[in-house]
C-alpha cells in the first residue's frame, strides 16, 4: 500500500473567521456534525488509504473535518482547519467551489486545482440539499494515484443519509428552511413567525402571546399569510408547508 507523504508548500489558505464565529457556527450546525461523525465512524475499516471528510457551510467555509492523521496534519500544517473558504474567490477551483457554482456533484484530480497545496490530491464534492435547498457542502479528499470511482458513490450516499435523518434531528434547520419556503411567497418577517407558529400547531391566543400583539392582529396577519401562499383554510396551509 502506498501511503505517500505529501509534500509541504507555503501556499497557505486564509482563515476568514474568528474563533467566536467558528464556535456560533460549530453549535449551529451541532446535529450534521454528529451526523457527518456517525456516519464516517468506521471508515478506517472500509477505506484502507488516507482520506479527510471537509463540511462545509453554503458559502463553502469549513465548519469540521474529519478522517486520517496524515491527511489532517497535512491540512492544520499549511493553516487549512475550521474557519477556513473553500469558496472559488478565495481557494480557486477546487470541488468544493466547483460543487458551489454548479449545484452539483463535482471532481477535482491533482493540478487542475487551483491552489498547489491540492496538487497531489483528488477531491469530490456533493451538496447537502433538504427539500431542495442547500444547507451545505460533504467532499473528500484523497490522494490523487487512486481511482476516484470509488469516492463518487459513497459520498453521496452519505450525504443522502444525512439529508434523510438531518430534519428529523436538528429543529433549528428545520425552522430554516422553513422561513426559506416562506422568502418564495415574501412573507415579511413578522408574518413568517406567525406562519411558522401556525405550522407548529400553535392556536391564536399562543401566537399572540409569543409575538405580544392582539388575537385580532393575529388573525389578521393569518389572512394576509393566506392571500400570499394562496390558500384558504388551515388544512391546506399545513399540506403545502409541511
Amino acid at each position: 500500500m502506498d501511503h505517500r507523504i505529501l509534500l509541504e508548500v507555503n501556499d497557505h489558505f486564509p482563515n476568514i473567521l474568528s474563533m467566536s464565529e467558528i464556535k456560533e457556527r460549530l453549535i449551529e450546525r451541532k446535529e450534521i456534525l454528529h451526523l457527518l461523525q456517525e456516519e464516517t465512524r468506521n471508515m478506517n475499516e472500509m477505506l484502507s488509504i488516507p482520506y479527510l471528510f471537509v463540511i462545509t457551510d453554503t458559502d463553502g467555509t469549513v465548519i469540521d473535518y474529519c478522517g486520517t492523521d496524515s491527511l489532517k496534519g497535512y491540512f492544520e500544517r499549511n493553516n487549512i482547519r475550521n474557519g477556513t473558504s473553500f469558496a472559488m474567490k478565495n481557494a480557486g477551483i477546487n470541488a468544493i467551489s466547483l460543487s458551489m457554482e454548479h449545484r452539483a456533484v463535482s471532481v477535482v484530480i491533482g493540478d487542475e486545482h487551483s491552489n498547489k497545496l491540492f496538487a497531489e490530491l483528488s477531491s469530490v464534492c456533493t451538496p447537502i440539499r433538504i427539500k431542495n435547498i442547500t444547507i451545505g457542502y460533504l467532499s473528500l479528499c484523497f490522494h490523487y494515484f487512486h481511482e476516484v470511482t470509488f469516492a463518487l458513490p459513497l459520498i453521496e450516499h452519505l450525504a443522502r443519509n444525512i439529508e434523510d435523518k438531518l430534519p428529523q434531528k436538528d429543529s433549528l434547520l428545520q425552522k430554516e428552511l422553513t422561513y426559506s419556503l416562506f422568502d418564495r411567497y415574501a412573507l415579511t418577517n413578522r408574518e413568517k413567525e406567525i406562519a411558522y407558529g401556525w405550522l407548529e400547531n400553535k392556536n391564536v391566543p399562543e401566537i399572540a402571546d409569543i409575538c405580544g400583539i392582539s388575537q385580532s392582529t393575529v388573525r389578521t396577519f393569518i389572512k394576509k399569510i393566506y392571500a400570499k401562499t394562496s390558500v384558504n383554510h388551515k388544512g391546506a396551509f399545513l399540506k403545502k408547508f409541511s
